[in-house]
């Protein structure tokens, strides 16, 4: 299961390098650090993205995703969404298995018309014991940001991010509760 794992992870990461619309995100917090990569599949709005995050005291997780992006009204809203999903690989420091779940949410992303730099956003992921794989039993995470675009390709953030599992024969753990400090690069 690991190897079938690790060979879509790694099938869908160089199927993300290969397109033209990229994304590079990169943000710390007081102990964890990730980096995400989003790149456009197609031009009708299919992503696909690769992540990382390292907390120091509790959890290693790697993710990818396939998400379908796109505004809610075509002509020019302010308001961007995606929904889809990802397969998350989750190795606790705390806890004796790793897990795998497929969490399926999205997130938005809005930018004020009026002072067109200013931006907020969010996503959400959830994983309930159907999709939970080895040791898991449900995964959810959840952020939130605002920013200011320095340039109209990158963007400066600060924001909230919680992520917490349950694993067999153990309660919730919170695996990453943190405000972060981000750069998202667009090219």
């Amino acid at each position: 299961m690991l190897l079938r794992s690790t060979s879509l992870f790694v099938a869908l990461a160089l199927a993300a390098f290969a397109v033209q619309a990229n994304n590079l995100d990169i943000n710390l917090g007081s102990n964890a650090a990730s980096i995400n990569y989003s790149a456009s599949l197609t031009n009708t709005g299919l992503e696909g993205d690769v992540g990382y995050l390292h907390h120091t005291g509790s959890v290693d997780i790697g993710n990818v995703g396939l998400q379908v992006v796109g505004n809610s009204n075509p002509v020019g809203s302010p308001f961007i969404f995606a929904v889809g999903g990802k397969l998350f690989f989750i190795s606790p420091k705390q806890n004796s298995g790793n897990g795998t779940v497929l969490g399926l949410g999205g997130r938005f992303n809005y930018t004020w018309p009026s002072y067109n730099r200013f931006t907020i956003g969010g996503e959400l992921y959830y994983a309930p014991k159907i999709v939970s794989f080895n040791n898991a039993d449900r995964y959810l995470q959840y952020s939130v940001n605002a920013g200011y675009e320095i340039l109209r390709n990158a963007e400066l953030y600060v924001g909230y991010r919680h992520i917490s599992a349950a694993f067999t024969n153990t309660s919730t753990l919170t695996l990453d509760s943190t405000f972060m400090v981000g750069l998202d690069l667009s090219f």
